[in-house]
């Protein structure tokens, strides 16, 4: 029974390496790493609680509806469709979809925490990578932020779109996005890539 137990688990965490794989094709690199980061987890840890505790956290990354994780398909170079890859993310979404609907039902808190996360279109941001451009004394840095509506669905966006992305208002105080940027930086410059930056509130979320 325990052999068939690390099998299974063994499989899912394979699957979980892949599905992270094809994550990344589609531009969704924290989530890919979280994916990946998850599966090695489990490899090391496939007591039954730690298999419970992944298949909520899958869970939490499955939600969204409308521009999730299921709206998603792999594009070629030139922007077409690549059937094969996409078809396969698409079994290793329905694999991870029928793995996070088994066992228990979520917990309360698991609940109130996905509610409360993106309650009245909250969003999230991060600083994930600064790219410096230009040749000095001109030398300036492009940034890149991620930003999450909802679990699991997130984009990747410059300085430039990021006010777009999280819903500022250009007509409203421009305080509350330049909070959220410098907090933003703050994390990154900490070496904390897991927190996100609550918007407006410029609140950490630990990751």
């Amino acid at each position: 029974m325990a052999s068939e137990m690390t099998t299974s688990v063994n499989a899912l965490a394979l699957d979980m390496l892949t599905f992270s794989g094809l994550l990344r094709i589609i531009r969704q690199p924290q989530l890919a790493e979280n994916y990946e980061a998850r599966a090695k987890y489990l490899l090391a840890n496939p007591a039954a609680k730690d298999v419970e505790e992944t298949r909520a956290w899958v869970r939490l990354t499955l939600q969204g509806g409308a521009g999730g994780l299921g709206d998603m398909y792999v594009q070629k170079a030139d922007g077409s469709v690549d059937e094969v890859l996409t078809r396969q993310y698409m079994e290793l979404l329905q694999k991870m979809t029928d793995f996070a609907n088994g066992g228990d039902e979520p917990s309360s808190l698991l609940q109130q925490m996905g509610s409360a996360m993106f309650a009245h279109g909250y969003t999230y941001v991060r600083l994930v990578e600064v790219v410096p451009t230009g040749k000095w004394p001109f030398r300036r840095g492009r940034t890149m932020y991620e930003v999450m509506t909802a679990p699991g669905v997130t984009r990747l966006v410059d300085s430039t779109l990021l006010g777009g992305a999280v819903g500022y208002d250009p007509r409203g105080s421009r305080r509350d996005m330049q909070e959220c940027q410098m907090t933003a930086r703050r994390m990154f410059d900490e070496g904390r890539t897991d927190d996100w930056v609550h918007f407006s509130s410029s609140q950490v979320i630990p990751g």
